[in-house]
């Protein structure tokens, strides 16, 4: 059959995939409602929303792991619904979740090939092919570094999620849905995987991008669907749109990240450090913090932001200096030592350090606090109750009971109960790791003013992260990291973003 580049053009141009007024219910609980929805080969587009919004609901139907309770899918030019997840991956569907599922006690390599691991002549598995094949899966999609003879359980997360996105990759699909690729990764890691996803494009490959990195989002989609409460509020490109409209979209009001002056009297000294070492991963940090200030740590991923509070905490001993805390000295053998004293940690990622995922709401709440609530030995169920339910309700928390599983709450209410459970032991100083780590907007903003709020009341609050506009946001001062070394600290008038990249790029141009 011969044919035109008109055609040609008109192929490309069609519909790889349509969603026709597509609903889902659970029960009475309506998820979607009228959706619809034309994703074209070599189109990428930013799905936005907040967390319950019904982005994953939607993906999930689209990639076959669920049914849609009414409506219509076409795909590649017929009508489809996949009726499993391995009927969509046959069709060219591929669907890279944020919930990570490799295997920690296997190699990079076999995660890639897992189910198909290439045999000799002799039928044994040849190692040399899929090490050097994985080498390629893993270059193409900007992870050079990775080395496919490692163990899984050894990478970082972020770099776990990008062993997902190259076994996704490596199929060529039609379709690559993307849940939060990018949430775990550093600054270079998200350049390299945004080059892949540009060449990908250029292939025809048609993507669906869910995060909550809206500048990501804006740099590198062609379109921005906003959905709230089950449907569809906007579909536009980045240029026709603004943060400020994408967040309103969203959650259905302004919801703006500026810094609130707040009247700060206190003078007295929360925390001092001197000269605090690790031998390793921090050296010669000094610094002090007043009693209720939020205090702010920035630095690169990798610049001993985790590693000075889990100092601070007792989860690492220092090898020399001194800490002080309110004018006595701080050396906790612990953490249970140093929550005894007032220090309370929310740690980074609550899905592997945070969560106690096989149990409720209350108790993930209740956990560190346990022994203020009864006499002697045992613990008052009534007296854990009454004190988790007047904390969950103070912080907001979306939930039908307080005795449903901690992993049945979106995102953010599972990092509101992380809150909760610092919060209820009773702390003088509050140490957050990125405290809002892949939440949403709405939720982001929910928990600065939960910080806000503590601090107001005398908390003492240090506040760790990579995002720029949650440091300027939030922090009063911020003691800027480079690479194990405090760098610089800044008076809130001091603080803008091209001084504090400089402080934190400081230590590598050395």
């Amino acid at each position: 059959m011969i044919t035109t580049p008109e055609v040609e053009r008109d192929k490309a141009s069609a519909p790889l995939l349509a969603l026709d007024r597509i609903e889902k219910s659970f029960g009475s609980n309506q998820v979607l409602a009228d959706v619809s929805l034309v994703v074209r080969p070599g189109e990428v587009i930013g799905l936005l929303g907040e967390n319950g919004a019904g982005k994953s609901t939607m993906m999930n139907i689209v990639a076959g792991a669920l049914q849609p309770s009414g409506g219509a899918i076409h795909y590649a030019g017929a009508k489809r619904n996949f009726t499993s997840i391995a009927e969509g991956i046959q069709a060219g569907v591929a669907f890279v979740h944020q919930e990570l599922s490799v295997i920690g006690s296997l190699s990079v390599a076999e995660n890639l090939f897992l189910g198909s691991l290439p045999r000799n002549r002799l039928g044994l598995v040849d190692f040399a092919r899929i090490y050097a094949q994985s080498r390629d899966m893993l270059d193409a999609i900007g992870a050079t570094w990775i080395d496919p003879k490692m163990l899984a359980g050894t990478l970082r997360a972020g770099e776990q999620q990008l062993v997902e996105i190259a076994r996704a990759a490596a199929r060529k699909p039609r379709l690559l849905i993307l849940d939060e690729p990018t949430s775990s990764l550093t600054p270079h890691e998200v350049s390299a995987f945004l080059s892949y996803v540009s060449r990908a494009r250029a292939e025809g490959t048609a993507i669906i991008f869910i995060t909550h990195r809206l500048e990501e989002a804006m740099t590198i989609c062609d379109r921005l669907l906003v959905l709230r409460n089950g449907a569809i509020v906007s579909d536009c490109a980045p240029d026709d749109t603004s943060k400020a409209q994408i967040i309103r979209d969203m959650t259905g009001k302004d919801s703006l990240f500026a810094y609130r002056d707040r009247q700060k009297h206190e003078t007295e000294v929360a925390l001092a450090l001197s000269g605090i070492s690790d031998g390793r991963l921090i050296e010669d940090i000094s610094l002090t913090v007043r009693r209720g200030e939020i205090f702010g740590l920035f630095g690169l991923v990798g610049a001993g932001r985790t590693e000075l509070l889990e100092t601070i905490c007792g989860a690492r001993r220092a090898s020399s200096g001194r800490m002080e805390l309110f004018g006595q000295v701080h050396v906790p053998a612990s953490p249970h030592q140093a929550l005894r004293a007032g220090v309370a940690l929310v740690p980074e990622g609550r899905k592997t350090a945070g969560i106690l995922p096989q149990h409720s709401v209350r108790r993930n709440a209740s956990a560190a606090s346990l022994r203020n609530m009864g006499g002697g030995v045992f613990v008052s169920a009534k007296e854990e109750a009454r004190k988790t339910r007047a904390e969950l309700r103070a912080l907001s928390v979306r939930m039908t009971s307080d005795g449903q599983a901690i992993t049945t709450l979106s995102g953010g209410n599972q990092q509101k109960v992380m809150f909760a459970r610092a919060l209820l032991s009773g702390p003088r100083l509050l140490l957050l790791d990125e405290p809002t780590h892949g939440v949403d907007v709405g939720a982001k903003s929910e928990l600065y003013e939960i910080i806000r709020a503590a601090a107001d009341q005398g908390l003492t609050v240090i506040v760790a992260s990579s995002e720029l506009p949650e440091i300027t946001a939030l922090c009063d001062r911020v003691g800027v990291l480079s690479k194990g070394r405090l760098a610089g600290l800044l008076e809130r008038e001091k603080m803008n973003e091209e001084t504090l990249l400089r402080l934190a790029f400081s230590e590598h141009e050395a």
